[in-house]
């Protein structure tokens, strides 16, 4: 079966459930205890199992570019990161109408990590769905601005407030295997720091 490592607590909504919520409703209330993605039969997995069941990248990797920040001998590292503590990932895209599409990926399988695009319940089958409120967020600087019609790219996104373990860890990953963040939004009163980068870092694709 296929193992999900789910976000640190914070990142059990994504953007897409985000904007699923907001209004009719920007002011509604968030359930108390955030909700796993539905439909998937999530594992939650602690950092050190997660890091015991990797056990880094393979000796054969450790000189591929595995398209993080920093130099290639740094890699394994920044990768571990990762896997300890994913934060939320987006895949974005603007369409002719200049309306945001955005889908959900996720690391699956810790002994072997592998990224796996996650859809809704009741969305299209290649996950992609219309944000047309996104810009409801606050994107400094604006998102759609920086998207292009003909390439897609990936959002990770933590909170800024490093006050709490969870925050401070999906932070520290998204930094170590995507980059610094680059701008901010806000979410139900909370400031959210982010980065866009072309590819996924780290690890391929589930096919």
């Amino acid at each position: 079966m296929t193992r999900i490592l789910l976000p640190t607590r914070f990142g059990r909504w994504s953007l897409g459930v985000a904007l699923a919520v907001l209004p009719l409703a920007l002011g509604a209330c968030a359930a108390a205890a955030l909700p796993a993605l539905p439909g998937i039969a999530a594992t939650a997995m602690q950092s050190a199992g997660a890091a015991a069941g990797y056990a880094g990248i393979q000796m054969g990797e450790k000189n591929a570019d595995r398209h993080t920040p920093g130099a290639l001998e740094d890699q394994q590292e920044r990768c571990d990161s990762l896997v300890g503590a994913p934060p939320q990932v987006e895949e974005v895209r603007k369409n002719q109408q200049d309306v945001i599409e955005a889908r959900q990926w996720r690391l699956v399988n810790p002994e072997n990590p592998r990224w796996m695009v996650v859809p809704s319940k009741t969305g299209p089958a290649d996950a992609w769905e219309p944000k047309p409120r996104i810009n409801k967020l606050k994107f400094s600087p604006p998102l759609i601005d920086q998207l292009d019609y003909s390439k897609t790219q990936f959002i990770a996104y933590a909170p800024n407030n490093l006050d709490s373990v969870d925050n401070s860890r999906a932070m520290t990953s998204i930094t170590e295997a995507f980059g610094e963040p680059a701008g901010t939004f806000q979410w139900h009163g909370t400031t959210y720091g982010y980065t866009l980068v072309p590819r996924l870092p780290c690890f391929p694709i589930e096919k």
